[in-house]
């Protein structure tokens, strides 16, 4: 059920904070209430900081360096940024991933989590936690369901009101997975059967061997929203829009493909562009959120939703910004970050991605000098 800013979201293993305990007067913020130039809401945002006490290593393919612990530090840095601002965000997005895998090997998977939550807890505001694949190295689905810093862990979508006239959908990506699920349950069978029809190569371990084009999605890495969840977003979207409410989706894994390098999509991202472009969505989407993709990249698609895929700190470390705060005006979503192409690039891979050019910004009333940029929504 759709409900103002209700999900009880924890900030640390062990320690709830409900925000449907706090009067709806302080969590939404209405025109009457909101002076003049300031925006309706504003969240934090971070992806994939895959953090893990380990020396650097490298990702699946071994052709990029991961910086475990200067994820980690990227993570301090970002919540002491937050906590600087004259007006702290309403919560954090944290787009999945927080933990890496290597964690599970090591026997850290639950000291690494409770030192990734116990930043986030330094801050005034809740966070979004939404489920990466790493959560799911680390995590089974069971343990996931009893996580108190998720609002379901089983089954976690939901959605919530910032502010009259938006909503936030959060999606879980990993509904049909080969990851995460007991064996005999029925969304790891059906992730199964599609991988083994879609990309036979996966079983004699050749991942990518046998496929082209959006067809190398079909890999255990992704998954899928499944029927059940594609029907709720159906549903949530026709809702908004009935109710003239523009609409920010979170998810971990990229919805469309030219929002990332062409492999890191759902596999049912087709479905899933469907729901957001029906017409009983009457155009509420404003724009989709997603990390997965480490390298980032923007896309506005014919509809004029942003898509926007945000860098890991993994990439930089100690060197690297990849954090931001996102401002939401009823005609504008604004990104603000420190170096903004350490956390949405202006050109990836020597090619431009159409996101709009930042422009520096000396302090003002919201945050010290920054960059940032305008999506017209």
């Amino acid at each position: 059920m759709h409900t103002p800013l209700r999900p009880c979201l924890a900030l640390l293993r062990g320690s709830m904070v409900c925000m449907s305990a706090l009067p709806r007067s302080a969590l939404i913020a209405t025109d009457a209430s909101v002076p003049q130039g300031r925006p309706l809401f504003t969240f934090g945002i971070i992806a994939d900081v895959q953090w893990a006490d380990h020396e650097d290593g490298y990702n699946f393919a071994q052709t990029t360096v991961r910086r475990y612990r200067g994820a980690f530090r990227t993570l301090q840095r970002a919540v002491n940024w937050w906590l600087s601002l004259p007006h702290p965000p309403l919560f954090i997005a944290n787009l999945g991933d927080i933990i890496d895998g290597i964690n599970a090997k090591l026997g850290h998977s639950s000291l690494a989590l409770d030192a990734a939550l116990g930043e986030l807890a330094r801050l005034p505001c809740p966070a979004v936690n939404i489920i990466g694949n790493h959560e799911l190295y680390n995590f089974n689905r069971t343990e996931l369901s009893r996580a108190p810093w998720l609002k379901h862990g089983d089954r976690e979508f939901h959605s919530f009101s910032p502010a009259d006239g938006w909503r936030v959908v959060v999606l879980d990506p990993y509904q049909i997975a080969m990851i995460g699920h007991a064996a005999d349950d029925p969304r790891h069978l059906t992730a199964v059967d599609l991988i083994g029809q879609r990309n036979p190569g996966v079983a004699a371990g050749e991942w990518f061997a046998r496929v082209e084009g959006n067809d190398k999605r079909f890999v255990p890495y992704n998954g899928g929203l499944g029927w059940e969840q594609l029907q709720w977003l159906r549903r949530q979207l026709a809702d908004a829009a009935a109710a003239g409410e523009r609409v920010i989706i979170l998810c971990h894994v990229i919805l469309h493909p030219r929002a990332c390098g062409g492999g890191t999509m759902l596999w049912d991202f087709p479905e899933a562009l469907e729901a957001i472009r029906s017409e009983e969505a009457g155009g509420c989407v404003a724009a989709v959120f997603c990390g997965h993709d480490h390298f980032g990249r923007y896309f506005c698609d014919e509809y004029g939703v942003h898509h926007c895929t945000f860098c890991s700190p993994l990439n930089k470390g100690d060197e690297g910004n990849a954090f931001g705060l996102v401002r939401v005006w009823n005609e504008r979503i604004e990104i603000r970050g420190l170096h903004m192409n350490d956390l949405l690039p202006e050109v990836r891979r020597g090619e431009p991605t159409g996101r709009p050019a930042s422009t520096f910004c000396e302090g003002d009333a919201f945050s010290g000098p920054c960059e940032t940029i305008t999506l017209p929504v």
